[in-house]
């Protein structure tokens, strides 16, 4: 029984590897490190490659087929070579608007939001701060969604329209440990187990509360807020009701839209019909994010993108 479900292993894994030799692929000019989606909009923040020394961000057009570098002084940091180090720990995206956090420096820590789009380039600097090298980041991003950027600075959340504008700020009752959004809401988490949910405006819409520590993986989506907590159990919240569910334990999730809970299974990404509990093998890859027009994915300096009915018949094949 092991050899034959060792035999099934291999041939589903390369069923999924020769199926993506059809999807629309692009290449990074060094290793991915981190990936978002947004509507038709890709960010990838692309490693240090031969002859730049910093990591940047690079903004891939899914309708135009484009990919643009954000940032004109992406080397700038390193190339000062600081004592404790530099680069870039996250990135977000809105429509064709990316933010991402860089640091540099020595005893002291300097941390730097940017902002860039396709039409704009050059890094414009939303944020600025200064802490111990030892310090946790003083600013955390979160996920955009396709009309918005939210993060934090400390305890005040501060949502940046796709357009650049700021749209709201907020005042937490903690310090905020992540943010998520779905529209034109944003869930922020706070310290002690707390998330809120915030309308358009900023108002909280729903209160939410979890044990200290059990959010694992979370995304805010059409049917509610959809976290994960230990032993692969993933909950569904939409005010007072909750839905339960479940994934391998050492599944990961990575994202939720259109009732698809995108995870990683190892080195192999996984889409589930939440409701259904149908659930197959997509794509090999080490980072996903799905929308409701389709899925991408990164492996090393591969960018692959696939529409929304291919993923879906992936999940669910037509009878």
């Amino acid at each position: 029984m092991r050899s034959l479900l060792a035999l099934a292993a291999v041939a589903a894994t390369a069923s999924v590897a020769s199926a993506a030799s059809a999807d629309r692929v692009v290449t990074s000019p060094g290793r991915v490190l981190a990936l978002a989606r947004s509507g038709f909009n890709v960010a990838f923040l692309s490693g240090p490659h031969k002859g730049h020394c910093g990591p940047h961000v690079e903004l891939w057009d899914l309708a135009t087929g484009g990919v643009r570098k954000l940032g004109r002084h992406t080397d700038n940091f390193c190339s000062e070579g600081p004592s404790t180090g530099s680069g870039i720990t996250d990135i977000a995206v809105a429509n064709d608007r990316a933010i991402w956090l860089a640091y540099t420096g020595g005893n002291l820590r300097d941390w730097i939001l940017y902002t860039a789009t396709p039409t704009r380039p050059t890094e414009r600097q939303l944020e600025f701060k200064e802490v111990d090298v030892e310090a946790p980041p003083p600013i955390v991003v979160g996920t955009g969604s396709e009309w918005v950027l939210p993060y934090a600075v400390g305890s005040i959340v501060k949502v940046l329209s796709y357009n650049g504008r700021r749209q709201y700020t907020w005042q937490a009752p903690g310090q905020v440990t992540n943010l998520t959004s779905y529209g034109q809401q944003v869930a922020v988490f706070v310290r002690g187990g707390k998330c809120y949910v915030l309308s358009p405006q900023g108002a909280v819409l729903q209160t939410y509360t979890f044990r200290p520590g059990a959010v694992q993986e979370f995304a805010l989506g059409g049917r509610g807020l959809v976290v994960q907590l230990p032993g692969g159990k993933i909950e569904v919240h939409s005010g007072a009701r909750v839905q339960r569910f479940s994934i391998p334990a050492q599944g990961k999730m990575l994202d939720y839209a259109g009732n698809i809970l995108l995870y990683r299974l190892g080195g192999t990404l996984r889409g589930r019909f939440l409701f259904s509990g149908k659930d197959a093998a997509v794509r090999t890859a080490l980072f996903g994010a799905v929308e409701t027009n389709g899925l991408s994915y990164a492996l090393g300096t591969r960018v692959g993108s696939i529409a929304w009915v291919t993923l879906t018949s992936l999940i669910s094949p037509p009878r």
